[in-house]
């Protein structure tokens, strides 16, 4: 008798109807019922530019590096995946996977207010709705209108449909190094590592650059070895026109250096009372909000408690030494801190 397949939960859905936060919740109830669990945004399977590398391609080539995540990932018991999907081509198949594709919907009204209050543009919404019929007239997927229901309501009723589990424990794959040029940006809590190498990467894009970009958080939510998580991606971006890689990670650690033949790595530090500005800004709502971040919305205690450590962080960081550059962003605005990485990345 073969292995048997893993099951792939997808909740998709135009902007506002709660696929990412429904997903997340899902990863989150699974694993406080000791299930073996993976959650992969969609998203992050597909940020290389410029187009057509990200453009119209986009579709394809989160796909394929979904195929190929979903390779490292066997043995899981449960994998929930969120994100858009291609209305022509909405479904992925492999011999190894079951995928169930939920197309998350509510009313109009709804949808504008939702869309509106996690801080979208109203001029965006004609393009939301615009989204939403399209998605509407495919019928792809099965349908569930969460139109009145809370986000718990919706995590709740699809529990029911993941499997809890320990899931199977298998040796990784040996990781061959893989050529780069790439560069590693490194740093303590909040210290602004996402918002700087974004900025970079899309300098890079608008200079005609083909560069892939990996934040190292949003591959780790998974029990699995996240250096073959991290190789899978980069032979994805690689094969579709990339030629170097920008990667956000905490730390770099010896198992992630394996990946590749070479790498360059900058580490943002601040000192304490800039790294402490940057919790509460973070806070507030200042930067993207991503999947399992603690501190979007945050009370005062939590902020404190992120400071703290973020604070601690920072120190153990700065005695470990190591082979790096290291770029001092004490009172520095997000502008400066993301031009000072560029100048570091294309030298």
């Amino acid at each position: 008798m073969g292995a048997a397949k893993t099951p792939v939960l997808w909740t998709t859905g135009a902007p506002g109807t709660g696929k990412s936060t429904t997903a997340w919740g899902l990863y989150t109830r699974l694993t406080q019922a000791g299930g073996s669990v993976a959650y992969v945004d969609i998203d992050q399977l597909g940020l290389i530019g410029p187009p057509p590398g990200g453009g119209d391609a986009a579709h394809a080539i989160k796909a394929a590096n979904l195929l190929r995540v979903l390779e490292v990932l066997r043995g899981t018991a449960q994998v929930v995946v969120s994100g858009v999907v291609d209305p022509a081509r909405p479904y992925i198949e492999g011999p190894d996977f079951d995928l169930t594709l939920i197309r998350l919907t509510c009313d109009r009204d709804e949808l504008r207010s939702r869309f509106l209050g996690r801080g979208s543009p109203a001029a965006a919404l004609p393009d939301l709705f615009a989204v939403a019929d399209l998605y509407d007239r495919a019928g792809f997927g099965e349908a569930m209108d969460t139109t009145g229901q809370r986000p718990e309501q919706t995590v709740e009723a699809l529990f029911h449909r993941c499997v809890v589990d320990a899931g199977t424990v298998r040796r990784p794959d040996p990781v061959r190094p893989l050529p780069g040029p790439v560069t590693v940006v490194t740093g303590p809590t909040a210290v602004g590592k996402s918002t700087a190498a974004f900025s970079a990467l899309r300098d890079l894009w608008e200079r005609g650059m083909p560069v892939a970009y990996v934040d190292l958080a949003q591959l780790g939510f998974t029990q699995s070895p996240d250096p073959a998580l991290l190789s899978a991606v980069w032979r994805g971006y690689r094969d579709a026109g990339a030629k170097r890689l920008i990667v956000v990670a905490r730390e770099f650690r010896p198992e992630h250096r394996q990946v590749f033949d070479a790498v360059a790595v900058v580490h943002l530090d601040a000192d304490d009372t800039t790294l402490t500005e940057r919790v509460a800004r973070r806070a507030e709502g200042e930067s993207a909000l991503l999947a399992g971040d603690e501190l979007r919305g945050a009370p005062p205690g939590v902020r404190d408690r992120v400071a703290a450590r973020a604070v601690a962080e920072a120190a153990r960081m700065r005695a470990s030494g190591g082979d790096r550059v290291v770029l001092d962003t004490s009172g520095q605005e997000p502008a400066e801190t993301a031009a000072a990485l560029l100048a570091m990345v294309v030298q």
